[in-house]
């Protein structure tokens, strides 16, 4: 619940800052560099804050609904997709982890930084898979193992993970029933750790539900 106030309070202003769209934008190649993405894709963002990994890939997919549990990134992303260039897109609020699942099946699911704030990831992966159509994939970025917790450190209440090793995010991936299966490097987020910049790495985990 804390995360979910703390994100809501920040969505007015979360697009101001120049260094989340930056990551979106840097992300976004990265997604396009590993991925057969399509113009005629329907995909879903999870944790998708205001949608700016979205809107940075709307040349290269077809339509998007963009989903979070924070009611006021949800009102955000409303506002900025209430335009002609993002036609048949939708924000909706919803947590991939706990409410039921709906009926409509997706091409792609990806989400960016989204995973450590979940609870029970290989449940969340699970998921994802079951809203994929046939030979749909999933992308997901996160924070590479931060084992001592500094990403964190500075966030008061934060109960979510502290990043992920790639071997699990790949167990995760094979019990969830995916293939082609990849890890790839997905740039770093810079941030001010005891009076000093440090880069904690992210990683792109790929891979496609049997068609």
């Amino acid at each position: 619940m804390a995360d979910i106030d703390r994100f809501s309070d920040q969505a007015a202003t979360w697009d101001d800052d120049p260094t989340h769209v930056n990551r979106a934008s840097s992300v976004a190649a990265v997604m396009r560099g590993v991925l057969p993405l399509r113009d005629d894709m329907h995909a879903l963002e999870i944790g998708a804050g205001t949608g700016l990994l979205a809107r940075a890939l709307a040349d290269d997919l077809g339509t998007v609904v963009v989903t979070d549990g924070a009611p006021g990134m949800v009102q955000a992303a409303t506002a900025t997709l209430d335009d002609p260039a993002y036609d048949g897109w939708e924000a909706r609020l919803y947590d991939i982890e706990h409410d039921p699942l709906p009926d409509e099946r997706f091409d792609l699911v990806m989400g960016q930084l989204a995973l450590h704030h979940m609870g029970d990831v290989a449940t969340v992966v699970r998921r994802c898979a079951e809203l994929l159509r046939p030979g749909g994939r999933i992308a997901l970025v996160d924070l590479d193992r931060d084992p001592h917790g500094d990403f964190h450190a500075t966030v008061h209440d934060f109960h979510g993970h502290d990043g992920f090793t790639r071997d699990d995010m790949r167990r995760w991936l094979e019990t969830a029933g995916f293939t082609d299966i990849a890890m790839t490097d997905a740039g770093a987020v810079t941030k001010q750790v005891d009076g000093g910049e440090r880069d904690f790495p992210m990683f792109l985990a790929t891979g496609q539900v049997p068609g």
